[in-house]
């Protein structure tokens, strides 16, 4: 344990702070990944696009508190006299008074116990979409067989493709 200087009591009440917020903004992903998913099953356009700013406004957010949280791992890294780059939460957890080191362990346990669901969720929404992705697929495979080729949307852009085989016959 070490006695925190006088320099480095407010910035560590500020990252107390700043993790708490981090700790909502997770919790807010996890809700906007549920949102994500609900949206996408019931093909809600409206929602969707709701979902997609709120989604925008959450990454400004996001920003803001890392700025922040470099900013004060800046200021307490100096009034403790370390480089910011070796000053993490697990040093400073094993250096504070109990009552400070408890309050801080039980922040990071809460973010890496969320990063660990939101990283879940992510995963399930990817394989969801790709999902999708082949179902639409496989529609347009037996909607259009051996046609001129269609024009389809991926993440790079238009994409042209033919299908090979299918149920409808297109040509007259």
């Amino acid at each position: 344990m070490i006695l925190l200087p006088d320099g480095a009591t407010e910035p560590l009440e500020r990252l107390i702070s700043l993790l708490d917020i981090e700790i909502d903004l997770l919790q807010q992903r996890q809700r906007q990944f549920d949102t994500l998913n609900e949206v996408l099953i019931s093909r809600d356009d409206k929602g969707l696009e709701r979902l997609l700013h709120e989604m925008e406004q959450a990454q400004h957010t996001q920003s803001d508190t890392d700025l922040k949280l470099q900013a004060t791992r800046r200021s307490l890294a100096e009034a403790l006299r370390v480089k910011a780059g070796e000053l993490t939460l697990s040093l400073l957890i094993a250096h504070l008074p109990d009552s400070r080191a408890s309050a801080l362990d039980y922040r990071r346990n809460q973010i890496v116990l969320l990063a660990e669901a939101l990283r879940k969720q992510h995963l399930r929404a990817v394989m969801l979409l790709s999902e999708s992705a082949r179902v639409n697929q496989m529609l347009l495979e037996s909607l259009f067989p051996k046609s001129e080729s269609v024009t389809t949307y991926s993440a790079d852009g238009s994409d042209s493709w033919r299908p090979d085989t299918g149920l409808v016959d297109t040509e007259y």
